[in-house]
């Protein structure tokens, strides 16, 4: 069933009109043009089978493979840029395996080459390229956050959609990243299917089993993992094991903020996308509702939050079984939960692992993410109509095969994971990942954060009294994204940043 439900997302998206923990993790001339097609392949009608002699009941027709287009790139090489080099390993898994041998496939029957090129810091390289009119390569790896709105209005990014080259509802593209890397009604951003899903809630199954705490996964099928029961559970986790009046078992621990997280499973987020940029949202119902959750859990539940000293001992102290529950990213799964190829390390007991609780007007489970990491078309590089219809190509790892892309998604989740319900629930959440686009837009994002809801979580302001306190202050902030210099802003940054003050001896 699980792949059934992910083969039919995928062929929704086809149908649908266009709306990732990212670590710090595009030149070539060509006299003679192209032709270059608008759209990713041709396909062919299939033929219909005969029915059988003396039978009159309608057969159903026989399916024909898409054929592949004839293209004829005359050797263009297409280079794609990182803070590393992004050649895929054909070791690593089903997904690495067939993006290497889709791309050779393409090399090799379209006249073209892919190279993989490491531009150190790439927000610097492609900023100082692309002003200096020579691009430093034609795409690159981008963290949607950095891109937008800052290299998207300061002209360094090329709006992909306006080529009308890449149909982005194709199975092979993956939602998310593509509405993260939407702004003002285009996107400019290529962001290949994988097996995808962001922050959610960790759980000590061992530690739930010990203490007769409630099943995640019962909760979750039967509809019930709602903030209150989260709450319950997040005070009843609490443990004071050798009485000394000190918990040593903490029923949550938070790294991140949960503010996004209670918007996102509500239905609301603090801006919105427009045709014109962004607009604050918090004043809907939804957002209220989450504001008014968030400030209840902060200030009445006893929990693990922020940094303990290291960004990683939150990670840890889930680990090793000193939080029943933890609020994270899918990433650390493999990344801290799971033992090594040797057997060693890994989690202290067994994890499972269910979406952020959801709220009062939510219509389902979500996933919050802070940002997708696809990648982006540099403004000024030589016929972007090729680069993008290339890449296109080599995104389309499976080809039209919708089953093979939710087997891969299925057997990546499955390597990341012991436990088959994680691996199901995986595969529900990907189409509900939403991302922010917040994180963009820096000094509202401070404000928001710094301020408006440090001062609602501490009881300083209710939610209804801190938008009117800040309100002005809000007005001026989205005045100004609708009017700032973002050009002038990347000249200071990256070509003439402000020379350091020597300092006395």
């Amino acid at each position: 069933m699980k792949k059934k439900f992910l083969a039919l997302t995928l062929s929704a998206s086809m149908l649908m009109s266009m709306a990732a923990c990212g670590g710090e993790a595009p030149d070539q001339n060509q006299d003679t043009p192209t032709p270059v097609p608008t759209t990713s392949g041709s396909e062919t009608t299939p033929e219909p089978t005969k029915a059988e002699e003396g039978d009159t009941t309608p057969t159903e027709e026989a399916p024909t493979p898409t054929e592949e287009p004839k293209l004829d790139f005359g050797g263009r090489t297409v280079r794609i840029g990182s803070y590393y080099d992004m050649t895929p390993d054909p070791s690593k898994d089903t997904f690495s395996k067939a993006f290497s041998d889709r791309i050779k496939f393409v090399e090799d029957n379209y006249n073209c080459k892919i190279e993989f090129i490491n531009v150190g810091d790439y927000m610097s390289s492609y900023v100082t390229s692309v002003l200096a009119g020579d691009p430093s390569c034609d795409m690159g790896y981008m963290l949607t956050y950095k891109m937008l709105p800052a290299l998207i209005e300061g002209g360094i990014l090329y709006p992909i959609s306006d080529l009308n080259v890449v149909d982005f509802d194709q199975p092979w593209y993956l939602k998310s990243s593509t509405e993260a890397s939407t702004y003002k009604g285009k996107v400019y951003g290529m962001g290949m299917v994988n097996a995808d899903v962001q922050y959610g809630i960790f759980w000590n199954k061992t530690l739930f089993k010990q203490y007769n705490l409630p099943d995640l996964y019962e909760l979750y099928e039967n509809g019930e993992w709602t903030w209150e029961k989260f709450k319950e559970i997040a005070i009843a986790g609490n443990v004071d094991v050798d009485g000394d009046g000190e918990y040593d078992i903490h029923g949550f621990n938070q790294r991140e903020n949960l503010i996004w997280s209670f918007m996102s499973s509500n239905g609301a987020d603090a801006v919105k996308k427009t045709d014109t940029g962004v607009e604050l949202a918090l004043s809907s119902k939804e957002a209220q509702e989450a504001l008014e959750a968030y400030a209840d859990f902060m200030q009445n539940v006893p929990h693990l939050k922020g940094w303990l000293g290291d960004w990683q001992s939150q990670i840890w102290s889930f680990r090793d079984g000193q939080s029943m529950m933890c609020y994270e990213a899918w990433w650390i799964s493999y990344g801290y939960l799971n033992p090594d190829e040797n057997g060693e390390g890994g989690m202290q007991g067994e994890w499972g692992f269910v979406p952020f609780p959801k709220g009062p007007s939510a219509t389902g489970y979500a996933s919050y993410g802070k940002e997708a990491s696809p990648w982006v078309m540099l403004n000024g590089i030589d016929k972007p109509e090729e680069v993008a219809t290339i890449v296109d190509q080599i995104f389309r790892i499976f080809g039209d095969d919708e089953e093979a892309y939710t087997d891969a998604v299925e057997a990546k989740f499955e390597s990341e994971a012991k436990d088959g319900t994680a691996v199901e629930i995986c595969l529900e959440l990907m189409p509900t990942v939403k991302i922010s686009p917040l994180m963009g837009f820096t000094s509202l994002n401070t404000l928001l954060n710094s301020e408006v809801f440090s001062s609602i979580e501490k009881g300083e302001n209710t939610p209804q009294s801190a938008l009117e306190a800040y309100q002005s202050a809000l007005d001026a902030m989205m005045a100004d994204i609708q009017n700032h210099d973002y050009n002038q802003d990347l000249l200071d940054t990256y070509v003439n940043p402000p020379e350091e003050e020597e300092t006395a001896e």
